[in-house]
């Protein structure tokens, strides 16, 4: 069903609520509930789309579910954008990035890919393929910053 997009993207804009309220020096004041707003018309979406299911086809629900899926990854990419060239904060971007931003887009790639009309072969070994590459890239940078602060803890120790 097309609708899984629109939850999805609901929760990814009830995610970036909560995490501009953690950053709440980092961000405007409003924008968490910019982004509960857009979470709260998610399910307003929802319960739309369930009152016309039989007037709207599966093409159409697809094609707003995904305009809507794209709005949420367009806002997690533009918040990534505001901490690093407004806020000029070069470590938490790359945080962001590697925490929120790709995984978001690689997993929500991911479930478009799988939705049957766009099944193909290469794109399912490609997506497959970033997804082992991202495991093996996260796991690595895992490693890496924990060697460095049980590194730095034990200088502190000294």
């Amino acid at each position: 069903m097309p609708e899984f997009f629109l939850l999805i993207a609901t929760n990814l804009f009830l995610l970036l609520s909560l995490v501009t309220c953690l950053l709440d020096t980092r961000f405007p004041k409003m924008l968490p509930y910019v982004f509960e707003v857009a979470a709260l018309a998610g399910f307003g979406h929802l319960l739309i789309s369930k009152e016309f299911l039989t007037v709207f086809g599966e093409q159409m629900r697809f094609w707003y579910s995904f305009a809507y899926l794209v709005v949420a990854l367009v806002s997690i990419l533009a918040s990534n954008a505001y901490i690093l060239f407004v806020k000029r904060s070069v470590k938490i971007a790359q945080i962001w990035a590697g925490a929120i931003t790709f995984p978001s887009v690689l997993i929500n790639a991911y479930f478009v890919n799988q939705y049957y009309p766009f099944q193909t072969n290469i794109l399912l070994m490609m997506m497959e393929s970033g997804f082992l590459f991202s495991a093996i890239l996260v796991g690595a940078a895992t490693m890496l910053l924990r060697q460095k602060s049980l590194a730095k803890g034990s200088e502190e120790l000294e």
